[in-house]
């Protein structure tokens, strides 16, 4: 074997540039003729006498000869990677062992038996299963993609499921970690680092077509029929100041990264899980000036069903619960004021579980024909308002009796006007539960000094603080209270969304810098949501109700590995198989309708 360096042209451009290819001289009936056994791409910036090392090398591995001379670290992995793709391509599918007609027996020396290239295949396979069923390579060739760029696609998405991480570490995974291109008949080891970012370009200017299609799609697949649609907003945080990124604003993080400009991810979701639109938007979306301009980014004006605007407290002032009443949606939203009435239109009644209720609510009386208010009171709440407010009271108390013991203290602080300044913080510190303290302050004869301070809780005050009653507000007036709260509930279903994408699928933090590539990253993860979301639904339809992470973990052993041993001829027999289906992988195909047989074995002796 040897690599052979050609010069090559670019269509377009007219640029000369290298290509390197394995060669081998064979003999045939017309004399010696050589053989193009590999293309080794353009990369290789090698003095001659190295690539004639790397040749030889990858001879001797492919051969399974022993190695007379040492290699360089660098020659003696790009030897193995190239070795294990000609192994690859050398090879020939067999029948699987159980339907082989013709056993095939040979002689092997045991002790030479070795195992190379194991590639990960149980997680990519499941995925690139649910991708066929919704003929997603179909639609990208529709699209206009080629066969690369549709193959490139599936790697991205796929990647983000079972692997998410940046696009060099992507790249990293598809080329040396993963099966999927075996899966796929796809050489990844072909692509460059910015073909991932090229493609996420790519599928990003596809993105109202796709999200279209994938709607009706599942819908057709699953057979479901919308009968709601909620709508929510998350952010997520970026890494570096990300100037330019027009849509990179401070605002509220919900990870508390308020130090990092912020992307809001926004989403219709159906009652089912499933996202039907998105939209991605400025970090300060989430303010309540700016809802409208979300909410109008999230909805067709075309579209017959409005979606149910599922609101926290923090972002549904009036003139925003106006706007959507003008608009004619629907809303129900948490409310942080005060209910117009407290006078209940009739009794408590359990909302979520009838024989074992945690949460009761109850319709309050009101004249308005435009808007309904539910009262709730929460078991739950109700613990976590008693520990805040013992945790509160504690906080501030502790803080008093400090300062308190700085009047005896020789440096303490004594100075009358500094006391009540310094109150006059503490309130402030600790707002949630100051107004519910009487302090006094007790000053010397000439009102310079602080002799005294002492404290009362009115503990009725601090019951109207916090306590474990919250209410709801709506403009479906026709709904009575149990399916209201669970209306308003259903809310956990894109949270539960939101909360997976950011944990299990890399949605944070976002490490582009360039607006269209921050859109690219959020738009990939959710592509990735959507092959999920269709396992995740169909085994939920079998009772199965394992989370991603734990179905992805079961698949992850499963292996396409090639085996190498010596027979007694002295040939050297290679098999690339892959690993057999085990209970809990069983159990996951047998439930979705699926083989459990990912690809042939293949064999190679030489």
């Amino acid at each position: 074997m040897f690599i052979r360096k050609k010069t090559k042209f670019h269509p377009k451009t007219k640029k000369a540039y290298p290509v390197y290819q394995l060669i081998e001289s064979v003999r045939t009936q017309r004399g010696p003729r050589q053989r193009i056994l590999l293309s080794l791409g353009s990369d290789l910036n090698m003095s001659d006498e190295d690539l004639k090392l790397l040749a030889n090398r990858i001879e001797e591995i492919f051969l399974g000869s022993p190695s007379l001379f040492s290699c360089p670290n660098e020659i003696e992995q790009l030897a193995q990677e190239y070795a294990s793709q000609l192994i690859r391509r050398q090879s020939s599918p067999q029948v699987p062992e159980s339907t082989a007609q013709t056993p095939d027996y040979r002689s092997i020396d045991i002790a030479s038996i070795e195992q190379q290239e194991p590639r990960t295949v149980g997680a990519e396979h499941l995925l690139l299963h649910f991708a066929l069923q919704l003929e997603l390579p179909k639609k990208l060739k529709n699209l206009g993609l080629s066969e690369k760029e549709i193959a490139l696609s599936l790697g991205t998405i796929i990647a983000r499921a079972v692997f998410p991480a940046s696009e060099r570490a992507t790249h990293e995974w598809l080329t040396k970690r993963s099966g999927l291109g075996e899966l796929i008949d796809f050489d990844f080891n072909q692509t460059s680092l910015q073909q991932l970012y090229k493609i996420s370009d790519l599928l990003l200017e596809q993105k109202d077509e796709l999200e279209k299609y994938l709607t009706q799609t599942q819908r057709a697949i699953h057979g479901y029929r919308d009968v709601m649609l909620l709508y929510a907003l998350t952010n997520t945080y970026m890494e570096g100041q990300a100037e330019g990124n027009t849509k990179a604003k401070r605002g509220v993080s919900k990870e508390k990264r308020g130090d990092c400009p912020l992307v809001t991810l926004g989403l219709v979701i159906n009652e089912y899980g499933f996202v039907t639109r998105s939209s991605f938007l400025p970090g300060n979306i989430s303010e309540p000036r700016t809802l409208q301009q979300a909410i109008d980014a999230l909805h067709h004006s075309e579209d017959l069903l409005k979606p149910v605007v599922i609101l926290d407290a923090g972002i549904a002032p009036e003139d925003n619960l106006k706007w959507l009443r003008e608009r004619r949606f629907p809303y129900v939203v948490s409310a942080r004021q005060n209910a117009p009435s407290m006078e209940l239109a009739g009794p408590l009644v359990p909302v979520d579980d009838p024989e074992e209720p945690q949460v009761k609510a109850a319709l309050i009386k009101n004249d308005s024909e435009e808007e309904r208010w539910l009262y709730c009171e929460s078991k739950a709440k109700a613990a976590v308002a008693s520990e805040i407010k013992a945790a509160f009271q504690k906080r501030f108390e502790t803080d008093l009796t400090n300062l308190k013991k700085g009047l005896v203290k020789p440096k303490g602080r004594k100075k009358y006007s500094k006391i009540m300044e310094r109150i006059g913080r503490l309130k402030e510190k600790h707002s949630r539960v100051s107004g519910c303290y009487e302090i006094v302050v007790e000053a010397s004869d000439d009102c310079q000094t602080a002799t005294s301070i002492q404290w009362v809780l009115k503990p009725e005050k601090l019951e109207e603080k916090l306590n474990g009653y919250y209410f709801l507000r709506t403009n479906l007036i026709h709904l009575e209270p149990e399916p209201l709260w669970n209306l308003y509930n259903s809310i956990r279903t894109i949270e539960d969304a939101f909360r997976f994408m950011k944990s299990s699928l890399g949605l944070r933090p976002v490490h582009h810098q360039k607006t269209h590539r921050v859109d690219g990253h959020l738009w990939i993860t959710i592509l990735a949501y959507h092959l999920i979301r269709s396992c995740l639904y169909q085994l939920q339809q079998k009772k199965v109700n394992s989370h991603w992470a734990t179905i992805r973990n079961q698949m992850s052993s499963r292996v396409r590995v090639t085996v190498q041993a010596r027979t007694q001829e002295g040939q050297i027999l290679y098999i690339r198989t892959t690993t057999k289906a085990e209970m809990p992988q069983q159990h996951i195909y047998r439930n979705l309708g699926m083989k459990g047989q990912i690809l042939k074995a293949r064999k190679t002796v030489d």
